[in-house]
């Protein structure tokens, strides 16, 4: 604006001057007289000195305006400044790129076998992870990539009958960096084996944890208590673990009867392996949606042990007590004396293995409605279903009909009048717990039994429990 007043005046200016030369053109001669030549002169110092006067009001008005733009520009350039730091600093701030973290550890990697020939990987989601590459590698081979997903599971639907297998997961983030690999093996094989008539409990904890590891979903191992030397007794279950009710098997109280191990692991192993098919008029899968089936395989390890290695026919623990006279009745009375068989122990459930199976069979009824108690003793092929209890008579029936049936097994004989000291496992269940119970004795020969009988008392037996559970669940 300053500089737009200061040309307006310059030009005013201008013109007078060039209007006052003009006049002194057309002046007539007779005004080139000496007075009016000097008013002449005297008008130019004055317009001259009016024209520097204004170059110079001029030049300070350019000047400060100069300077002015030059504070504004400064003014502005120091907040464009500020404004392009501010804009670099929230660049900064926003949109740098940050660091990926890379994939946590893979946790919780389970396999469970299914319908023929497939197995299903399943692991704990990754934290940070992308994606997850499956790695497989057969017997002592090299791993090859598999497939790529981004779920925590695969299903492997290209593997073969009577193969072993090792899976490998590693987590990818989204700039393809690597987490810690997971590896889990899988045996599409056969897993219980009974090579010999000494079936161990070595070889029956081993082959429940492969077990319980080829199908992690339908199973579960748990520890309820120790021996008397230390052997961990286990509670092994298959069906839903959501279970509302269940039904409790329990084998080998007596060491001798090792057959009855031998008989209970090959059935769980053909429950868990037909889990979706059907198997006597029956999946598995219906049958225990709402129901667990609990088995203690090896209620008396310690006195395995001893039969197996010293003394054959050992019925007792470690101690010398009869676990099956070890029991809590209405008048428990002390009898027998300590040693291979028939002692009662000086009180109910002073032995370690007996009170870890009644403790057991407390928290199941009282947690999961415990419909009925399944006893395997051997030997005779015969089986114990009488019962005085009106309240569990008709189930009591029911189960010894169907066991009945399926083995072809006959009725056990009348017990003697005699009562016999301390308390069984089968009578505390039914008469001080109110639950329905049935004994069955497989084998025909002595026990130990004979080992070309491990195979025979499985198939007699191999449907009975699954039966008796769909029937009274």
């Amino acid at each position: 604006q300053r500089e737009e007043v200061g040309k307006v005046k310059g030009t005013k200016i201008l013109c007078s001057v060039l209007a006052a030369t003009m006049l002194l053109q057309v002046q007539p001669v007779y005004a080139a007289q000496k007075p009016l030549q000097e008013e002449i002169h005297l008008q130019k110092e004055n317009l001259q000195e009016a024209v520097d006067q204004n170059g110079t009001n001029q030049n300070g008005a350019d000047q400060n305006s100069a300077n002015q733009n030059s504070t504004d520009q400064n003014s502005t350039d120091q907040n464009g400044t500020n404004q392009n730091g501010t804009d670099q600093d929230g660049m900064n701030s926003d949109d740098a790129e940050q660091p990926v973290p890379i994939p946590s550890k893979i946790t919780g990697l389970r396999t469970t076998s299914q319908t023929q020939p497939k197995v299903k990987i399943e692991w704990n989601a990754c934290e940070n992870a992308a994606t997850y590459t499956i790695y497989r590698k057969q017997g002592s081979g090299a791993y090859h990539e598999l497939a790529t997903a981004e779920k925590p599971s695969y299903t492997d639907k290209k593997i073969k009958e009577g193969k072993n297998y090792h899976y490998k997961i590693v987590a990818y983030n989204t700039l393809n960096q690597e987490g810690e690999a997971a590896t889990i093996a899988f045996s599409n094989a056969a897993i219980v084996k009974i090579a010999s008539q000494k079936y161990t409990y070595a070889q029956m904890k081993q082959q429940m944890k492969m077990l319980k590891n080829k199908y992690s979903d339908y199973c579960e191992m748990t520890e309820i208590g120790s021996s008397v030397k230390g052997h961990s007794l286990y509670d092994f279950t298959i069906g839903s673990k959501e279970a509302d009710s269940s039904v409790l098997v329990v084998g080998t109280m007596h060491a001798r009867e090792c057959i009855c191990a031998a008989v209970l692991m090959q059935e769980i192993e053909y429950y868990l392996s037909n889990y979706n098919c059907m198997i006597g008029g029956m999946k598995p899968a219906d049958v225990l949606e709402n129901t667990q089936i609990h088995y203690v395989v090896m209620a008396n390890p310690d006195g395995v042990e001893i039969s197996q290695k010293s003394y054959a026919r050992w019925k007792s623990n470690a101690r010398g007590v009869d676990l099956n006279r070890n029991f809590p009745t209405k008048k428990f009375v002390s009898g027998g004396t300590k040693g291979a068989e028939g002692y009662s122990g000086k009180k109910a459930l002073s032995e370690p293995e007996s009170r870890a199976i009644a403790v057991l069979t407390v928290k199941l009824k009282t947690k999961q409605k415990l419909q009925g108690v399944i006893n395997y003793h051997a030997m005779g092929r015969i089986i114990y279903g009488s019962c005085s209890s009106k309240k569990i008579a008709k189930d009591t029936k029911t189960m010894y009909q169907i066991a009945k049936r399926e083995t072809n097994y006959i009725a056990a004989p009348e017990s003697s009048k005699t009562k016999s000291p301390g308390g069984q496992y089968r009578e505390y269940v039914m008469y001080l717990l109110g639950i329905p119970s049935i004994t069955i004795e497989v084998g025909k020969t002595w026990a130990p039994c004979s080992y070309y009988e491990y195979k025979t008392e499985f198939l007699k037996n191999k449907n009975v429990v699954l039966k008796i559970t769909k029937a009274i669940s």
